[in-house]
């Protein structure tokens, strides 16, 4: 009985032994099966990111050179236009309004930049008295310019 049940231990050994080489190489099958299966899906991929590479390459390139052409040219027409301000300005260096408004800004500057530093010095310029100055010169600068408007149209004409 003994030999009996060690024989069959044997045979049963030799089964699970066989069915456990099997699955192993039914599952080395199936892992190659999906290696294969994701090594060209990852070529596809890469193929596909590449030309997409390309493409966007290509509109960067395009974009670059129409943004490159856009800004020599605005520079151009910023630079035609501050020269034509420039010539405008200096043939009306005589204008009263002129002269007035640039010694506005210049006293105005130069006031509003040592009050300031006395508000500092003293430990009272806070976010607030900024702030109510900003809109004080804000609303001085918008009555400016349409006192200057008037001005220009009604007593002292441009040249």
């Amino acid at each position: 009985m003994a030999h009996e049940a060690e024989d069959k231990a044997r045979e049963e050994s030799a089964k699970a032994s066989q069915k456990t080489k099997e699955t192993a190489a039914d599952a080395d099958k199936k892992a190659s099966e999906a290696s294969s299966k994701a090594s060209e899906k990852a070529k596809q991929f890469s193929e596909y990111a590449s030309e997409k590479g390309e493409d966007l390459s290509k509109d960067a390139s395009n974009n670059y050179d129409k943004a490159k052409k856009k800004a020599a040219r605005n520079y151009r027409e910023g630079k035609e236009e501050a020269k034509e301000k420039g010539n405008e300005l200096s043939r009306n260096r005589d204008n009263p309004v002129v002269v007035g408004n640039a010694l506005i800004i210049g006293l105005g500057s130069a006031a509003l930049g040592f009050w300031g530093y006395q508000k500092h010095a003293k430990g009272e310029l806070s976010w607030e008295v900024a702030g109510i100055t900003a809109a004080a010169v804000s609303a001085f600068a918008v009555g400016d310019y349409y006192l200057s408007q008037y001005l220009f149209k009604e007593k002292f004409p441009k040249k």
